[in-house]
């Protein structure tokens, strides 16, 4: 029995992993077959992953269809980036730059080597982490989690994407506030206009073919 909970909670990570990195399309319906093949096990702790996602809004769940991942629209994105957009700016109202003693608790080598979707996820994380509001933590994470595939296919296509989250590091590290405000706000505002693209890319599975 004290195995139990570790075995569901890494098929929930599993899971969650590749609803959000593409395993299923927007609009698709989850193929229980399909993960049961990659997580080697039965349907029931498959279903309670998908419950769980369900309930943080990364899947739906449909009265005798089982479960969908949520398609992508124009409104839903430009939600999740204004929603971003805003829980970043009040996380770094409480201090940018931050105290020297969270600063090097951040592995930012660690985190400029990832994949830049994850890199962005890793940063936006650190920097609600350091605001000390676990609300905003947990709002950060969802919208992570949320724009995880849009970033993979959509950053990707971005030549300065890198260097764009090298400033945002940077002015954040350092300061002053208003520095790193305008490096959010050029990088929202960039992604604001690429809104109607990525939507068209989604709707389309060749995109990803």
């Amino acid at each position: 029995m004290v195995g139990k909970p570790l075995a569901y909670e890494k098929v929930y990570e599993t899971v969650k992993r590749a609803v959000m990195e593409g395993m299923f399309w927007p609009g698709q319906r989850i193929e229980i077959g399909r993960l049961k093949a990659l997580v080697d096990t039965s349907h029931i702790p498959i279903r309670e992953a998908l419950r769980r996602l369900s309930a943080e809004g990364l899947v739906e769940a449909h009265r005798r269809e089982g479960f969908s991942v949520p398609l992508v629209t124009e409104p839903s994105l430009l939600g999740h980036y204004e929603w971003l957009d805003a829980a970043v700016r009040f996380a770094a109202n409480k201090g940018t730059p931050p105290p020297a003693h969270i600063l090097e608790e951040i592995d930012f080598e660690g985190m400029r080597a990832l994949p830049i979707a994850d890199a962005t996820s890793r940063f936006f994380l650190a920097v609600a982490i350091a605001s000390g509001n676990t609300g905003v933590e947990a709002t950060v994470r969802y919208i992570n989690d949320s724009l995880h595939l849009v970033r993979t296919l959509k950053e990707s296509r971005l030549p300065d994407s890198r260097a764009e989250l090298d400033r945002l590091i940077d002015t954040w590290r350092r300061g002053p506030l208003s520095e790193f405000e305008a490096a959010l706000k050029a990088y929202f505002d960039l992604r604001h206009a690429l809104v109607p693209e990525v939507v068209r890319l989604l709707s389309r599975r060749k995109s990803f073919d």
